[in-house]
């Protein structure tokens, strides 16, 4: 997430309207529903995490700790066989321990269909989504993405290869907001046994702004993880993970490069 770096610096476009944590994109999110009948959850995260470039900046690294909080109740269910849907709210923030401009928020209220086909999942999705400045302090624009994907499971042995591809529009009150977000995500676990894993996600994001002072503005970013997974039950997991990022763009003050470790909680209820 870590984009809303004060409202005023989003106006004049020289930061992300897009939402930067290499995993504002939660993969989770992409996968298959297997309930029969409509089923609430709760399913979220919770990560302390250090960052050696908490604002983002491509001249002016400064390291630090923050929190991360992210939490998502979904209702899930099936129209047919085949054609499963998910409606969810979704709120999560990061707060930093000393840089707190970087403090930010996002809430989402959303809908997907998916249709499984031959092993393939192939879905649309709208989200209205609300971006804050500080930790829901200032509301800085509202926007509505339209996205479309596909994505499938491989098992080898104990290896798992989730690849998702992603294309988003972004209609927002906010014309630097708006752009064309492409993904191509891979997920990776390698079962080490019933309770140890190793993770990783590698994965390519591509953007296009088309409006305001960020028309014409081109942005990619490549991020590499690594880490390790222990799951103390079917639904509540902690994974030790070690990101790196690097930020491309045709605005030179937008290119930085970021190293992040930390533990995250996932939870599943």
């Amino acid at each position: 997430m870590r984009n809303s770096i004060g409202l005023l610096p989003v106006l004049l476009g020289l930061v992300s309207a897009s939402g930067v944590w290499a995993a504002e994109l939660d993969v989770t999110e992409m996968k298959a529903s297997n309930v029969s009948v409509p089923s609430w959850s709760v399913v979220g995260s919770v990560s302390p995490t250090f960052t050696d470039n908490a604002l983002f900046s491509r001249d002016n690294r400064k390291a630090d700790v923050y929190y991360e909080p992210d939490v998502s109740v979904r209702l899930d269910g099936y129209l047919t066989n085949d054609l499963s849907y998910r409606l969810y709210a979704r709120s999560q923030y990061e707060a930093f321990a000393t840089e707190k401009d970087g403090n930010a928020a996002i809430a989402r209220l959303g809908g997907r269909l998916t249709e499984n086909w031959n092993g393939w999942r192939f879905s649309v999705i709208y989200e209205n989504r609300y971006d804050f400045d500080g930790v829901y302090r200032d509301l800085a624009f509202t926007s509505h993405d339209v996205m479309g994907s596909v994505a499938r499971d491989f098992r080898v042995d104990n290896v798992t290869l989730s690849p998702l591809l992603l294309l988003t529009y972004r209609f927002s009150d906010l014309a630097e907001a708006r752009r064309w977000r492409f993904d191509a995500v891979l997920g990776i676990e390698v079962k080490l046994d019933p309770k140890w894993s190793i993770v990783s996600t590698p994965l390519f994001e591509a953007y296009w702004f088309t409006d305001g002072l960020n028309r014409g503005r081109q942005d990619d970013l490549y991020s590499a993880d690594i880490g390790l997974r222990y799951s103390f039950a079917s639904n509540l997991s902690l994974t030790t993970s070690v990101l790196y990022e690097v930020r491309g763009s045709n605005v030179a003050v937008r290119r930085y490069r970021d190293l992040r470790i930390g533990p995250r909680l996932d939870f599943a209820f």
